[in-house]
């Protein structure tokens, strides 16, 4: 039936901890670079060296928390160079003025490194991009430097410090510039670190049951059910249309919630639950751009878009978290309405961050694997890329690797449901909070007969926010909406508008039979 309707610098060091996230920078002169603005050292997570090329942090302490990190073996990061950069090199250092290590890199070492025009002679007048891939990372020089450099070999582990420092140095069209900053180390064991269990689920709400043959009313009970009843702190739902009352029904202590925006057509099937954390500001969005009536999934007869709220999950930090549901099916029209719809969440996210600088989640159905690079991988460039948010599962269990999924692919399961599904969480810092996922799980929700009651797996992901000594209080206005707006007449207006465009569209309705049969 839902056919119907359907680094810059990102540096990871040799040290106890992890890096939380990049965030886009450009320096004075002109080198874009990714300063990763939280980067942790801990005392009860013990660095091993099992070889000179590999190492990894233990996964849990004898306290019993998860660790920031699972395996570190790589520095990887990018550097943009402006155009005529000539060479460059990138050095570190603990105390800033001496000590300085590094290494060079010019155009006849390395010529890889610059851009080439079509005869293959290295072309100047372009911008340089310098990125040491994670995979190459255990095995060159880079590597190797910073974990021999790091390394207290006295007393073995680390050396103590809560700050590395970098410098810049490249020529560009003959002249010299050097350019600093600095990273700041925050001590993990004695951060404030509060875990929050989170949810996603397509709940599967469409109308029209005795189509489907699927009981879509006690199908909703069953989710109510699974979502009150697994300990999570705030929950994400998709399709939740005219049969909200038996989804809320299910449900118990689950305290907070969105305003319900009604069934189809006019309803976004959106929804926000949380359990003791109260929801402001909430804002509903329509995308700019959908695809498909009778055909290519039939997205145009729902306002299909996201909502955004601040969560207040508790001790002074205050989340911005967004759920959303993108267009469906592979159509051109749908390729190119997703694209649209992920760069207008990526605008609205940045303008909301720079208005208020918070911690963001973002959750819901995206349509979308990042593995088979689909829509000409507008997900990566948009989301993460442009906007500076990680991918929960990626990072948790892919190694933050985007490109090469090959250990998934060979397992013979299908991605939907299992990994680098559709159902997505991602995530960023800000305001002095990081974020970091403890633990991410696809689950297949079934009702008490073992049924399946969803055509999407539910998408659990844990994140602990961390408090550092760069923490922001909250000066925003925060305030409770109580009424969606969707009256009788935006009903009306809405079923007179799906009406319209039904028989303006009634040239495709074989098809959609054909996919009924």
């Amino acid at each position: 039936m839902k056919k119907l309707f359907c680094f810059i610098l990102t540096i990871v060091i040799v040290l106890t901890g992890i890096i939380a996230y990049a965030e886009s920078v450009e320096t004075e002169k002109g080198v874009q670079i990714e300063i990763a603005p939280f980067l942790y050292k801990s005392t009860i997570y013990p660095m091993e060296f099992p070889s000179r090329l590999s190492y990894n942090i233990k996964e849990k302490s004898v306290q019993g928390d998860y660790a920031i990190s699972r395996e570190l073996n790589d520095l990887a990061y990018t550097f943009v160079f402006p155009a005529g950069t000539t060479k460059f090199e990138c050095k570190v250092s603990l105390n800033g003025e001496t000590d300085w290590q590094g290494v060079s890199l010019n155009d006849t070492v390395n010529p890889s490194y610059w851009p080439k025009d079509e005869n293959g002679n290295i072309d100047y007048s372009q911008p340089l991009t310098f990125k040491r891939i994670e995979t190459d990372a255990e095995q060159d020089e880079y590597g190797i430097l910073y974990r021999e450099y790091l390394e207290d070999k006295e007393v073995g582990g680390f050396r103590n410090f809560d700050k590395i420092y970098w410098r810049l140095t490249y020529i560009c069209n003959g002249k010299e510039y050097d350019e600093y900053f600095d990273i700041k180390l925050y001590d993990y064991d004695k951060s404030e670190k509060y875990t929050v269990r989170t949810v996603n689920f397509n709940v599967a709400g469409l109308p029209f049951e005795f189509l489907s043959g699927d009981n879509v009313i006690a199908n909703q009970k069953a989710a109510g059910k699974y979502l009150s009843q697994n300990g999570f702190d705030i929950v994400a739902v998709q399709e939740d249309f005219g049969y909200h009352k038996h989804l809320v029904d299910g449900m118990s202590g689950l305290n907070h919630m969105t305003n319900h925006t009604g069934g189809i057509p006019g309803g976004d099937g959106l929804n926000i639950f949380t359990k003791n954390m109260p929801v402001y500001n909430e804002k509903r969005v329509a995308w700019n751009e959908a695809s498909g009536i009778l055909s290519d999934g039939s997205d145009e007869l729902t306002p299909k878009g996201f909502v955004y709220t601040v969560i207040d999950i508790g001790n002074g930090i205050y989340v911005d978290f967004y759920n959303l549901h993108a267009d469906a099916y592979g159509g051109e029209g749908s390729i190119v309405a997703r694209t649209s719809q992920y760069k207008q969440l990526a605008e609205f996210i940045k303008a909301r961050s720079a208005e208020n600088d918070r911690p963001v989640i973002v959750t819901g159905d995206f349509n979308n694997h990042i593995h088979t690079h689909e829509d000409d991988g507008a997900l990566y460039k948009t989301l993460y890329l442009e906007c500076g948010l990680k991918d929960a599962w990626i990072e948790h269990h892919n190694g933050g690797d985007y490109f090469d999924l090959y250990k998934w692919h060979i397992t013979d399961l299908p991605a939907w449901g299992n990994w680098d599904s559709v159902e997505r969480f991602m995530y960023k810092p800000g305001g002095g909070v990081d974020v970091v996922v403890s633990d991410f799980r696809y689950v297949e929700v079934t009702d008490d007969n073992g049924k399946v009651i969803s055509d999407h797996s539910a998408a659990e992901c844990d994140f602990t926010f961390i408090k550092t000594a760069d923490f922001v209080e909250n000066t925003q206005k925060l305030q409770v909406t109580i009424d969606s707006g969707n009256d009788f007449i935006y009903r009306l207006k809405w079923i007179l508008r799906a009406l319209i465009m039904v028989f303006l569209d009634i040239g495709n309705l074989p098809e959609l039979l054909k996919e009924l049969v």
